[in-house]
């Protein structure tokens, strides 16, 4: 199923953590959530082997030590990622989770702007394959080894999306795109300024100064801007749309997203999905603004 936030809310994320019966592993960035946080405390009390994975250094401050606290007191395993993801510049950005016989692949951290004011997008899977190949990307970070680059249907794993976000850019017709962040990475910025004005992109209203001259290049290759203001809703999401299929996930347009920080993201051609991300699009697509905003 397909969740659209903030609109679904939180029930998406605690309906499966209560849906997890023998084991939940989880992967995200930030987790602050109290809701979520009890959640999994009544996991753990349910005899569920709860794993915890996140990252060191979220916002790029010091350290999250309250955050890693906080989850500890639930009785999960709580680790920090790998120190390959945990470098300067480098992060342990992924936001999924795994429990039996489900996965939850996303854009949103779980933390209560995710659900009450973000754009964010949220795909729940009962699918064994999908399970299999996110746990033994989750259970090689764990183990601190390398996940390997072997095929996983579907996901979308950095280190190493860049070609697949760039591929399906440049599959034929209209592309559609929101994203927090325009990014830096040579390629998805060439690939974008090769399609031109078949790029549609929303992008918040408060993109910094290094994305607003990107953007500014990018519309004189004729792509199609719109900016929406946060008080309408906050453009955290991370969509790719295509005639045929889409992305979402954790990914930015970063080099460091797409080569260096552990991501995950999914593929897909599910058609009742793609019916939904347009008609979502299409509302954010009026509702945000047209004007660049001012450096």
């Amino acid at each position: 199923m397909l969740y659209v936030e903030p609109e679904a809310g939180i029930k998406p994320i605690v309906d499966f953590i209560r849906s997890s019966k023998n084991t939940l592993d989880i992967n995200c960035y930030l987790i602050d959530d109290t809701v979520i946080i009890e959640e999994i405390k009544n996991a753990v009390k349910r005899k569920v082997k709860v794993r915890i994975m996140v990252d060191g250094r979220p916002y790029g401050g010091s350290g999250s030590h309250l955050e890693i606290s906080d989850l500890q007191k639930t009785g999960a395993q709580v680790k920090i990622a790998p120190s390959r993801f945990e470098k300067p510049g480098v992060f342990d950005h992924a936001k999924y989770m795994v429990n039996d016989d489900s996965v939850e692949i996303g854009t949103a951290n779980l933390t209560e702007a995710a659900f009450i004011k973000n754009r964010e997008y949220i795909l729940i899977e009962r699918n064994s394959d999908l399970v299999e190949d996110l746990s033994s990307v989750f259970n090689a970070d764990w183990q601190d080894s390398e996940a390997g680059k072997k095929p996983r249907k579907g996901l979308v794993i950095s280190p190493g999306s860049e070609t697949d976000l760039a591929n399906l850019i440049e599959e034929p017709g209209k592309i559609f795109i929101e994203t927090e962040e325009m990014g830096d990475d040579k390629k998805v910025l060439e690939t974008l300024e090769k399609k031109g004005k078949k790029i549609y992109i929303i992008v918040p209203s408060t993109v910094s100064g290094e994305d607003q001259v990107n953007i500014k290049a990018l519309t004189r290759k004729g792509v199609r801007f719109r900016f929406m203001n946060p008080d309408h809703v906050y453009m955290h999401a991370k969509l790719i749309l295509s005639k045929k299929r889409f992305f979402t996930g954790s990914e930015n347009f970063s080099t460091s997203s797409l080569n260096k920080n552990r991501e995950v993201g999914i593929i897909m051609d599910h058609r009742h999905y793609m019916k939904i991300l347009r008609k979502t699009f299409k509302a954010d697509w009026k509702m945000a603004d047209t004007k660049i905003p001012k450096s």
